[in-house]
């Protein structure tokens, strides 16, 4: 018998342009949890606007611009792994558009590019930002995101 991870996320909405979409966030988030073996996963996920997200990024990492997503990894407890994600929807609805998927699955791709943070993926070398889009395919794929298939996009090329 295989072992459901307890997911927990609180989710903030916090800029309203975009659907809310607790039921994708959610699943995205067990299937990372059982990918990576984890029993757990507690997440905060905030959706921003790009003003909020260039203060955060200022505030918390020492840049002065919006981004796409931010994420933070907390002390978890053995076998759970807790963390928080920040997410622009605005920046979502603007690259949606350059990109060619809706400004829901841009969203959803940042979400879980978050919680593969949150869960210890890291994509600083070539070789783990490789393993990165592939897991962030893979999710997509899983959850019958359409543009799937053509997700590997790397984030620097979309950026403005």
């Amino acid at each position: 018998m295989t072992n459901i991870p307890r997911i927990e996320l609180d989710i903030g909405y916090h800029d309203s342009r975009l659907p809310q979409d607790e039921q994708r966030f959610t699943q995205a988030a067990r299937w990372i949890a059982d990918r990576g073996g984890w029993q757990r996963l507690f997440a905060s996920i905030a959706i921003v606007d790009d003003a909020t997200m260039q203060q955060l990024n200022s505030q918390r990492l020492g840049h002065d611009w919006p981004t796409d997503v931010i994420s933070f990894v907390l002390d978890g407890q053995p076998g759970a792994v807790e963390g928080e994600v920040i997410a622009s929807a605005e920046t979502a609805e603007r690259t949606s558009a350059r990109v060619g998927t809706t400004a829901g699955d841009e969203l959803l791709l940042y979400v879980v590019h978050g919680l593969l943070h949150v869960a210890g993926l890291d994509d600083i070398t070539p070789e783990q930002a490789l393993a990165m889009r592939r897991a962030e395919q893979e999710c997509l794929r899983h959850l019958g995101v359409p543009s799937a298939a053509e997700h590997l996009h790397r984030w620097h090329e979309i950026e403005e």
